[in-house]
């Protein structure tokens, strides 16, 4: 069957399903039973329909993703529609239009079923949904490098071509990986001797996957406290892209009282001393700092902890400082998850991420905020 496809270029409001599968549903209310159709086709693609999309957001679920934006007062479905029919061109569009649309790369794709839901339902299954992905698997790469097959020129599409070398120079990887770790027939598991530095090295590996593992138990942990306030599937890119304004990271102000606060965003981050201590020598320290490397600075994290913490118990102040610098202890990956977790009850993740501790494996541990917004008014 021909469908009678419209591109044309970009318009901003629909800017986030470029290079997506997307695909946008745009025209009169669907029945019930009109929406128990689309749900239950199985295309692997997302269908969009708005008014699933905008339905039940609150006002502090608006400021909880969006902090900083002034809350529009209202957000439906008919507001974003209009905008969209608006960017489209009013003359393409009939209360009649039963519009479908999705991007090719950069180009807008428009079909219009008109009245017909049937044939919008018709042209999502031929036109929309995914084509399956091309498994391209090591044994059957080896077999054919035994047979002597020259597997390059099976493959047209150039995507595939450098998939196939990528997963060539897997395969040349595994076997060097077999000839480098082979054990000799002579040697035994005897003449290989597990030494302190070898210990530490094993134990500093084990932290850093306990911290990755942490800061998402982190998020799961808050997700139950504030699933009301947690835009779902695409929403937070649908009403972003109908926004006239971008989310602007807030100033941090660190208050003489040793208070976190996000001043663009009026919002107070409450934490407990130790995670405060942790969070504030990295936002003293925008090099980064890697987590085997904070015994070098007891010093400043004791100086830190001594000013936010009301505890006159010095040894159980010093233990708790140890604890932190120890390799040997997940302390600094419980603080972290715990700072994760104060931004979090506050701001959405896309947001929070600038102001936690992070960093990949291995590496130096930081927060990414810009510094030239924090400020100071308490002297450490």
């Amino acid at each position: 069957m021909m469908y009678q496809e419209l591109r044309q270029g970009d318009i901003p409001c629909l800017s986030f399903m470029k290079y997506t599968n997307y695909v946008m549903y745009v025209g009169p209310e669907l029945t019930q039973k009109e929406l128990a159709k689309l749900h239950s086709l199985d295309i692997g693609v997302p269908v969009i329909y708005l008014p699933e999309v905008v339905q039940g957001i609150s006002k502090e679920a608006f400021e909880y993703n969006f902090p900083g934006i002034s809350w529009p007062g209202e957000i439906s479905a008919e507001l974003i529609y209009n905008q969209i029919k608006s960017e489209l061109g009013e003359h393409l569009i009939t209360p009649e239009s039963r519009l479908l649309l999705k991007f090719d790369g950069e180009v807008l794709v428009v079909f219009d079923a008109k009245g017909s839901f049937d044939l919008a339902i018709s042209y999502i299954i031929n036109k929309c949904k995914r084509k399956p992905q091309v498994k391209i698997d090591l044994a059957d790469i080896r077999c054919c490098k035994r047979g002597g097959l020259d597997l390059m020129s099976l493959f047209e599409s150039e995507e595939l071509y450098k998939r196939l070398e990528d997963c060539e120079e897997e395969l040349n990887d595994e076997e060097d990986d077999d000839i480098r770790f082979r054990i000799a027939p002579s040697q035994s598991i005897e003449d290989f001797e597990l030494n302190e530095d070898s210990v530490c090295e094993c134990r500093r590996d084990i932290v850093e996957e306990e911290f990755e593992y942490m800061m998402d138990v982190a998020a799961e942990e808050v997700r139950d406290a504030i699933k009301q306030l947690l835009l779902k599937g695409f929403s937070a890119s649908v009403i972003r892209s109908w926004l006239d304004e971008d989310v602007k990271l807030s100033r941090l102000r660190i208050t003489k009282q040793y208070k976190i606060l996000l001043v663009d965003y009026d919002k107070e981050i409450k934490m407990g001393p130790l995670p405060k201590t942790v969070f504030l020598f990295f936002l003293r320290h925008p090099e980064g700092v890697r987590f085997s490397y904070l015994q070098d600075h007891i010093k400043e994290l004791k100086m830190i902890y001594e000013h936010v913490c009301k505890n006159d118990d010095l040894a159980k102040m010093q233990e708790s400082i140890e604890r932190l610098i120890n390799p040997f202890d997940n302390s600094i990956c419980e603080k972290c998850a715990a700072i994760k977790k104060a931004f979090l009850l506050n701001i959405s993740d896309e947001v929070a991420k600038n102001y936690y501790i992070n960093g990949a494996q291995g590496e130096k541990k930081g927060i990414s905020l810009d510094r030239n917004l924090v400020e100071w008014e308490c002297e450490l």
